[in-house]
């Protein structure tokens, strides 16, 4: 039973979400309910999740599921849900104003909104659905994104009602957000899945408007806070798939005490969105990574006393 200030702080805080989604095993110890917070202070090319760049709802379109029954014609407020001759229906963006109505009446399942405001009791309603297996995997709540530091307050009252549920709480985070921010949301975080994207600094500069310097400084300040941190690599070919960068990562690692490091490698199952978001999609042509060159990367590792996992 909770006290009524509680209760209280639980509704009336909220925040972005773009997804909830259930028994995760790759982002943090035992099973995970991972609640997917919106906005993003990175751009990669790669992103597996576009529709968590942008910090505001947006509505996806996708054309394949359309049928051109012109119910989102009839009920867009902006008119940007366009039928054209042909009976197809393409979806001006630049005048949508995410209202999810054309999602609301779409009986294709055609059209999709990404973004949903929700206060921290309905979000850790959801959670607590999987109360069990928590309990019996040591599992638990992850906040990822997007960046969830760029919600700060929600992200840490969300950790706040876990530990008030006795369900441990991780954060992702690439850690390319202001101090202030990424410690209102990490301190009382049980782990912190501290993604690295490049050691290359004018590689970084590519994806991001803050400097690699202040993702490292970051990464040390948790360290000295006594975080429990794990780095979280993405593999990404003709980017950073060779063993300087392997090497760097471990350097890293020995420099913060950071001993669990967990390779993302690259696949291509988040390039269907880009299309539905009206955004372009840059990374068509590249390879997924081969297991064969995942596995001998994470040996390489292994063999330097650090525990490597390979994530999906």
């Amino acid at each position: 039973m909770f006290n009524h200030r509680f209760d209280e702080i639980e509704k009336q805080t909220k925040g972005i979400v773009f997804n909830i989604e259930h028994f995760h095993v790759h982002d943090g110890e035992g099973i995970r309910t991972n609640v997917f917070l919106k906005g993003c202070s990175l751009h990669c090319p790669w992103c597996c999740n576009p529709e968590s760049i942008h910090p505001v709802p947006q509505i996806a379109q996708y054309q394949k599921l359309c049928t051109g029954c012109g119910k989102c014609v009839e009920v867009c407020p902006e008119h940007c849900c366009i039928q054209k001759e042909d009976g197809n229906v393409i979806t001006d963006f630049s005048q949508c104003c995410a209202c999810g109505k054309c999602a609301s009446v779409c009986p294709a399942g055609a059209r999709e909104l990404f973004g949903k405001r929700m206060s921290v009791s309905e979000v850790i309603a959801e959670v607590e659905k999987d109360s069990v297996y928590f309990i019996n995997s040591d599992g638990g709540l992850t906040l990822s994104g997007g960046e969830a530091c760029l919600q700060p307050e929600f992200a840490r009252e969300l950790i706040r009602a876990a530990h008030r549920r006795y369900i441990p709480a991780a954060l992702e985070t690439a850690g390319a957000v202001e101090w202030e921010r990424l410690w209102q949301a990490a301190k009382e975080a049980d782990e912190i899945l501290m993604d690295l994207k490049t050691t290359d600094s004018l590689q970084f500069e590519k994806i991001g408007r803050f400097s690699l310097d202040t993702v490292m400084e970051n990464m040390c300040k948790l360290a000295e806070a006594g975080k429990n941190i794990t780095l979280r690599c993405p593999i990404i070919p003709n980017f950073n798939d060779n063993e300087g960068h392997i090497q760097k990562v471990a350097e890293t690692a020995r420099r913060v005490g950071v001993n669990r490091i967990d390779f993302l490698p690259f696949h291509q199952l988040g390039k269907h969105k880009y299309a539905a978001i009206g955004k372009n999609y840059q990374m068509t042509d590249y390879p997924e990574m081969k297991d064969t060159i995942m596995e001998k990367m994470a040996e390489c590792l292994r063999k330097e006393g650090f525990h490597v996992s390979i994530g999906g």
